[in-house]
């Protein structure tokens, strides 16, 4: 249920109005200072999505941990709040239903999530019924959902004072002074400075990223991406843009318009998602490469930059420019970090440590991944227990596990005009994301040493995951230099790809230690021959290679020639055609194939 009632309400209003905490003149001699004369176990500085479940988190885990949030808005945010994060993928799901117990308030307060929907083929932008759609004809297996972010955090702050975490809104963080021995946060509230001694700090201010630029964390990210996107007043339904009854009925009535639709083109994509209250985010993400920043970067010219690429949308979104709420951009939106945990006792959790690309909404996955290792540092170090190895450990997985999400976005915006990669790109994203990081996550792999010590031991699932990926997102980037294909006028449900639905509807089920890394060791056996059916039929158009030659997807390279390919398949580790998975691959294969003796055949 909605936390938001006439009582809660009132309550928020005194959060806003009243300083709930006593503040101690500080000891200005750190030196004098112990952890014992702490104020709080954990100051979080940062009061939206990350930082309050951090919040819940930590509180579920350890009741008696004493926490502060201090927060810079003085009032309850508004409704469709304008916030990356809209969208909610498995993981993040997962996080927010199942460990922190917010599936009712999910279920009541928000909307069900369709789902991703991808409509291709930028050559038909006026007439979508000729794009190929690809999504799904049912609900997900494994639910997400479409939040609006301000009435959701309006939630949580009344969620995480009834579990007693003290909030101040209107709290300006001034300076943090970190030792090991403790930190001082001094924050000003109503133009009076105020201090607190903690155990633990925690930024969680977005991208204002306090300790990243106290502590000179900033790092690069070659991935120079820029976004512009806004919010109408209106309701957007996709199933309304053709008259084509025949196109429409491929998904029952109003379900495409709970989707996260994605509307692809050569160096774009446009989001557009619903949110409660009949209100629609739309979204411009493109390559600079391909679209200078300064085409879209107001509304009056993102407007004029749709009628050029998405000339449907422009028309059906002009409709309801009165209905305009916001607007926002942001340019060269990704970054990483440098270090994102420390056994000096303190962190950086969601978009104060990095951030990759909305595509595929990794964002609050990676706020379930942070929270979830900095509340077992915390919670352990609380105990009283040794946490040097477990920060250095969750440090470095969360580096790889960025670094390889990375590889997701990194120079391929120029293959999404490019159908045919994108369908088997779709299906190998998709199928790598419920096959590892989502049962590992479910089953607290990432925060158990002993199945992580498995894991990226040197040839272990996590070294040959991550091979695997880097081969096959460099395939797709070689096969793009390559295409000249149109394809176009086919509808896909992406559950009739059975890899793909036996993956999705497995994210939650429980396994013990032995059973997760038997489980994960499958999953990745799978991706294995996944991926060496696609090298087939790439290699096949590529290279006149038979489309049953045995593949080896860790050795063999799209780069090499037919020769090398010939002699590298008659490997020990070359993989056989797996006659399951080339079905499901052939669903959503559309170009041509190749016989031995270069005649085509469908």
């Amino acid at each position: 249920m909605c936390f938001i009632t006439k009582q809660a309400s009132y309550r928020y209003l005194l959060v806003t109005q009243d300083f709930l905490i006593t503040s101690k003149p500080l000891n200005q001699n750190t030196n004098m200072f112990n952890e014992n004369q702490a104020d709080y176990d954990v100051v979080i500085s940062g009061g939206g999505l990350a930082g309050l479940t951090l919040a819940l988190q930590l509180k579920k885990s350890f009741s008696a941990c004493r926490i502060l949030v201090l927060e810079k808005r003085k009032e309850p945010a508004p409704a469709a709040t304008h916030k990356v994060g809209e969208s909610l993928s498995e993981l993040g799901a997962y996080y927010l239903r199942e460990v922190l117990d917010l599936k009712d308030n999910l279920v009541s307060c928000q909307l069900r999530k369709f789902g991703f929907r991808f409509f291709l083929t930028p050559e038909h932008s006026e007439d979508i019924t000729r794009r190929v759609e690809v999504g799904s004809k049912i609900f997900n297996p494994f639910p997400s959902h479409q939040v609006d972010r301000g009435k959701l955090e309006n939630d949580l702050v009344i969620a995480a004072i009834d579990k007693g975490i003290e909030i101040v809104l209107g709290a300006k963080v001034t300076s943090v002074d970190l030792s090991k021995k403790g930190h001082h946060i001094r924050f000003e509230k109503n133009n009076v400075e105020h201090g607190v001694a903690a155990k633990w700090f925690v930024d969680a201010t977005g991208r204002n990223s306090l300790l990243k630029r106290k502590l000179n964390l900033e790092k690069e990210l070659d991935h120079n991406i820029n976004s512009a996107w806004f919010r109408l007043d209106a309701k957007i339904d996709i199933d309304f843009w053709s008259d084509n009854i025949s196109w429409r009925n491929f998904v029952a009535p109003n379900l495409r318009h709970l989707a996260t639709n994605h509307l692809m083109g050569e160096g774009y994509w446009v989001w557009i998602i619903p949110l409660v209250d009949d209100r629609t985010s739309i979204g411009i993400v493109a390559d600079p490469r391909y679209h200078a920043f300064d085409t879209f970067n107001s509304f009056e010219k993102s407007m004029n930059w749709l009628k050029t690429y998405e000339p449907l949308a422009a028309s059906i979104l002009e409709k309801h420019t009165d209905k305009l709420m916001d607007f926002k951009v942001m340019k060269n939106f990704a970054y990483d970090s440098k270090q994102f945990y420390s056994s000096d006792r303190w962190a950086v959790t969601g978009e104060a440590g990095a951030f990759l690309d909305p595509l595929y909404s990794p964002g609050s996955d990676f706020i379930g991944l942070s929270n979830t290792w900095i509340a077992d540092l915390i919670n352990r170090d609380l105990k009283k227990e040794d946490i040097n190895l477990r920060s250095l450990v969750y440090d470095h997985s969360h580096k790889q596990l960025f670094r390889g999400w990375a590889a997701l976005y990194r120079d391929m915006y120029g293959l999404f005009g490019k159908t045919q990669i994108m369908l088997m790109k779709i299906i190998w994203d998709w199928a790598t994301y419920w096959a590892i990081p989502n049962v590992l996550f479910s089953n607290k792999g990432y925060i158990n040493l002993d199945v992580m010590k498995l894991y990226s031991s040197p040839n272990g699932i996590g070294h040959r995951f991550a091979t695997l990926n880097q081969n096959m997102q460099q395939l797709f980037l070689f096969w793009g230099q390559h295409y000249k294909e149109t394809i176009s006028d086919h509808q896909l449900n992406v559950f009739d790809v059975g890899c793909l639905k036996q993956l999705q509807s497995e994210i939650g089920h429980k396994y013990d230690q032995d059973e997760l890394i038997s489980k994960i060791e499958s999953n990745l056996d799978l991706l294995q021959l996944i991926s060496a059916e696609i090298f087939r039929k790439v290699s096949n158009q590529l290279h006149d290679t038979p489309v049953d030659m045995n593949v080896d997807p860790y050795e063999m390279k799209i780069t090499y020639d037919k020769i090398e390919l010939l002699k590298k398949s008659k490997s020990i580790g070359a993989l056989m055609v797996d006659e399951s998975i080339r079905m499901d691959i052939g669903k959503m294969w559309f170009s041509k194939i190749k016989k031995q003796e270069n005649e085509f055949v469908q």
